[in-house]
């Protein structure tokens, strides 16, 4: 088995739920691999926000000369760019937009503020981040699925949940 953020935890559910956890604040955790395929669960406080998979296409067998994958999707978060990063437009529009003051929206109008910004310091302020390296891009997307239904103790992700048509919650 690949290595995780905690060898402790055997079960990769629970790893994602009470593992040990890294706050962006922080950057990267140095145990992430350059290369893997992985799923990760991202938290403010105590409430579950999101969780993501990475690792698509990727063979983590070959030699690696940049950032793929797990690493490299965290990284992208971290920075906060909206551009290409769903998470980061699902933080500025549920955290961010609902609480910007009136100076703030007439910055935006000038072009003197940056959602971009804003939303990377969110993040870096705010948010922690659990992961565990998979095998395969297939067990992440199992482990995802999992959490993106809502069948993990952790509940529903508030930011992508993936809800059955007609159920009622």
């Amino acid at each position: 088995m690949p290595p995780s953020a905690d060898s402790e935890h055997d079960n990769p559910v629970e790893a994602l739920i009470s593992g040990p956890l890294y706050p962006f604040s922080g950057g990267l955790h140095e145990s992430l691999p350059v290369a893997s395929h992985g799923v990760y669960t991202i938290w403010k406080a105590s409430q579950f926000l999101y969780v993501g998979i990475a690792g698509r296409g990727l063979d983590p067998t070959t030699s690696q000369d940049r950032m793929r994958g797990l690493k490299d999707r965290l990284d992208s978060h971290w920075r906060g760019r909206r551009s290409g990063d769903q998470f980061a437009v699902y933080v500025f529009d549920r955290f961010l937009v609902p609480n910007l003051t009136e100076e703030q929206r007439l910055q935006f109008e000038r072009g003197e503020l940056r959602g971009d910004i804003l939303t990377r310091q969110f993040i870096q302020t705010h948010l922690s981040y659990r992961f565990r390296v998979t095998a395969s891009y297939t067990e992440a997307i199992a482990i995802e699925t999992q959490f993106a239904k809502g069948q993990t103790s952790a509940g529903f992700p508030l930011l992508n949940p993936r809800r059955i048509k007609g159920a009622s919650i």
